[in-house]
């Protein structure tokens, strides 16, 4: 009776971006309480249906193409979580840079949009939210205003042809084998053997491009990051390219019933697998901080696709809970880097020095989450690599060795000396950036105001507080995986 809800966190976005253009016209006040409240609500009534699923009260909402369940709605409730601070945290911006309505009327349908891509299994209607969802943010990219924000917005745009092109090519197939474009709908022996993992790689690669899948995601990624304003790298990081690897799951669970599966998982852990150490060593090259942090984000969705990939209970629960954990320290770092740049107008690490002394409660902040991606024990990041080790062992990867009761697989070898890297980089940054030798035109600098500061604290204090309190969300993570679990056996 009531199906037609399905639809709101899609619909309510763009009325709020309708709103914000509205109340933009007659008062600037009432504009700025507006968009912070309904962000805010829009997360809360998304959190409130995900208690309801999980606890059994609601049954998940479909209405046409959108299907309203957990892993969904989890999706949707992140972009809400991360748009309220990203939208507190801009006002600032508004400010300083002259963002003027186009900026929050596109945040607002860049929301609607991701939420759109992560509640739908029809792989056409997927790839329209992808694509929507790329122009809006292509859009908020050149609000960095530079040469380099245009030619980034450009390569982002042409890569986005290659995966329309692989997903159009699949749904062709899919159609003509099942006659379907519902993947929810696939039953054993709708889609020919030989179709199988052909379908399978054409998603994967697909819908994984905008997840910062290489080859192509080292193309596009580190520019559009680096060259789009804080915040829409925060979100980009956060969230976009978090959407897009649970369309990709979507698109790729159902064909993990083939014969000879274990091909697929090999395939899909080995780009994983080539994320995480591509992504860090061109991180370990990078002098521009926000590039630097681009490249941790292609090698961060390394963890999320191997556990992806391994199909395990664990390592799906793990992906999930990565997924979390990345959008707190990553966006946190990004937040970080657009008060940096605020302040001493420049992205080169080697150009800042003894900022520990002027900003203070910034440094800690980035020391915190550089540890929690670096997976420091008793942080957020350390919670989830580990479940997606663990993941490997339950998909029969044999225990190398064991160390401090915990087992190494092959994948967790790798993972950890990932980890490594990726401390040594981030730390090394911290050091030049925060401790090194103090420079005279920084004297004056100090912490940015409260609309920067709030959102940076907030996901530095939950990188903490996951890491001791896991089980704080460990319920709504393993609900949301089991139903993901679930497309591998349609």
């Amino acid at each position: 009776m009531y199906e037609y809800l399905a639809l709101l966190p899609v619909i309510l976005p763009i009325i709020g971006a309708v709103l914000t253009y509205v109340l933009g016209r007659y008062s600037e006040k009432a504009q700025d309480v507006f968009l912070v409240a309904f962000s805010a609500l829009l997360f809360i009534l998304e959190a409130i249906y995900f208690v309801g699923l999980q606890t059994g009260a609601l049954k998940p909402l479909a209405y046409g193409f959108i299907v309203l369940d957990a892993p969904g709605i989890f999706i949707c409730a992140l972009v809400a979580f991360i748009g309220t601070l990203v939208i507190f945290y801009s006002f600032v911006y508004k400010d300083e840079k002259h963002y003027d309505n186009t900026y929050f009327i596109m945040y607002f349908l860049l929301m609607g949009m991701m939420g759109g891509l992560a509640s739908t299994y029809n792989v056409i209607v997927m790839l329209i939210f992808l694509e929507a969802a790329t122009v809006i943010s292509a859009v908020l990219i050149l609000f960095g205003r530079t040469k380099r924000a245009i030619k980034a917005t450009y390569v982002y745009l042409a890569i986005s042809i290659v995966e329309v092109v692989l997903v159009v090519a699949g749904a062709f197939i899919l159609y003509n084998d099942a006659g379907t474009l519902d993947l929810s709908l696939l039953r054993p022996g709708a889609v020919s053997q030989g179709d199988m993992f052909l379908l399978a790689m054409l998603f994967f690669f697909g819908f994984g491009t905008k997840a910062g899948l290489l080859p192509l995601g080292i193309i596009w990624l580190p520019p559009a990051h680096a060259e789009a304003p804080p915040p829409i790298s925060a979100t980009m990081s956060g969230i976009l390219i978090k959407a897009s690897v649970i369309a990709m799951v979507k698109a790729v669970y159902p064909f993990y019933i083939i014969s000879g599966v274990g091909t697929l998982i090999l395939v899909v852990a080995f780009f994983g697998v080539l994320n995480m150490f591509v992504g860090v060593i061109m991180a370990l090259l990078s002098e521009d901080i926000k590039r630097l942090l681009a490249y941790h984000s292609i090698s961060q969705m390394g963890y999320i696709i191997v556990g992806f990939g391994l199909a395990t209970p664990a390592a799906i629960y793990g992906a999930l809970f990565h997924i979390t954990n990345h959008m707190l320290f990553k966006g946190c770092l990004f937040l970080i880097t657009g008060a940096l740049i605020l302040r001493i107008n420049t992205r080169k690490i080697h150009k800042m020095g003894g900022l520990i002394n002027q900003m203070p409660l910034t440094a800690i902040c980035f020391l915190v989450a550089s540890l929690a991606m670096s997976g420091v024990p008793f942080l957020n990041g350390f919670v989830s690599k580990e479940l997606i080790y663990e993941g490997s062992v339950e998909a029969g990867y044999p225990v190398i060795f064991s160390i401090f009761g915990l087992n190494m697989t092959i994948i967790s070898i790798l993972g950890w000396a990932t980890s490594v890297l990726t401390f040594i980089c981030l730390i090394h940054a911290f050091y030049v950036m925060f401790l090194g030798k103090p420079r005279e035109e920084f004297k004056a600098v100090r912490d940015p105001p409260i609309y920067m500061m709030l959102p940076i604290l907030i996901m530095a204090g939950l990188c903490i507080v996951i890491g001791i309190y896991p089980d704080l969300l460990s319920g709504a993570l393993q609900f949301a995986a089991s139903v993901l679990l679930g497309l591998t056996h349609l």
